[in-house]
């Protein structure tokens, strides 16, 4: 079973929200904000296969459907709340996958800065072999080397002007990992090995709210696609923010994740 943490809230309440991390981190990114949201909710922090104490046979194939058997298990002990599935990123592609496939009931889904995958064929090959070429960095040049590469993608430069001491938690978390597992990870569910699940987004039923930095402009294409085709969705772009919009614009991120919860609580 996926490793895992439950915050009981410090107030009487059935809502639970689950927390899904993005790659090349686990669930301590988002230990500050269990500290504001646990007054109003119970919360679940996971570790996905290959991050943080996470301890999947790496015999197995860490694909999709895998991750989603996983969460069906440990959501199966949560059944009695109202559960809330939120996604970063990567995260995000799981918990997308999850409200289609899963089996598990969920009252709400939050997106954060992520995708429903590659559309085309041809491209989701090629990113295929970038996601191969990433874990054989990983596995060859080591970590070090490899976060200080990911430090300087385009995707990540509105971090650069972050707090310093915000800056070195960030680099330290992705330095706590295991270079060999995360490059499983790329490998088997990496960016390039995610179904493309443009097509099935009309068959999401649950309320859906997506949050996007306006700095982060692929992913908020991405975004207003998204609102388009999710039935009952809510799109909140946040200004200033770029792609980790929970570091980036914090009290603003546990802002709209509580009102939309209790928004949808009130509307049962």
């Amino acid at each position: 079973m996926l490793n895992y943490k439950f915050y009981q809230a410090k107030c009487d309440t059935d809502e639970l929200l689950v927390m899904l991390h993005g790659f090349i981190s686990d669930q301590q990114a988002f230990s500050k904000h269990v500290c504001v949201l646990q007054e109003k909710l119970n919360i679940l922090t996971v570790d996905l296969p290959g991050h943080g104490q996470d301890d999947s046979d790496t015999n197995q194939t860490w694909d999709f459907p895998f991750i989603t058997n996983q969460l069906d298990e440990l959501l199966k002990s949560f059944q009695s709340y109202q559960l809330f599935l939120h996604g970063y990123s990567m995260g995000g592609r799981i918990a997308l996958y999850y409200v289609i496939e899963g089996e598990i009931t969920l009252a709400g889904l939050i997106l954060e800065s992520t995708s429903p995958g590659i559309e085309e064929l041809e491209d989701r090959n090629e990113r295929q072999l970038v996601d191969q070429a990433r874990a054989k960095v990983l596995e060859i040049a080591g970590l070090e080397i490899f976060v200080n590469d990911w430090e300087k993608l385009p995707l990540f430069y509105t971090q650069h002007e972050l707090d310093k001491s915000i800056k070195k938690e960030i680099r330290d978390m992705r330095l706590r990992q295991n270079p060999l597992r995360l490059a499983k990870a790329l490998r088997d569910y990496g960016t390039g090995q995610m179904p493309n699940l443009w097509p099935k987004l009309k068959q999401i039923k649950v309320p859906t709210c997506i949050i996007v930095g306006v700095l982060d402009g692929k992913f908020c294409k991405i975004a207003k696609q998204m609102e388009t085709m999710i039935h009952n969705t809510e799109l909140n772009e946040i200004e200033r923010s770029g792609h980790t919009v929970h570091v980036e614009e914090f009290a603003e991120f546990d802002r709209i994740v509580l009102g939309f919860i209790h928004k949808e609580e009130q509307n049962d």
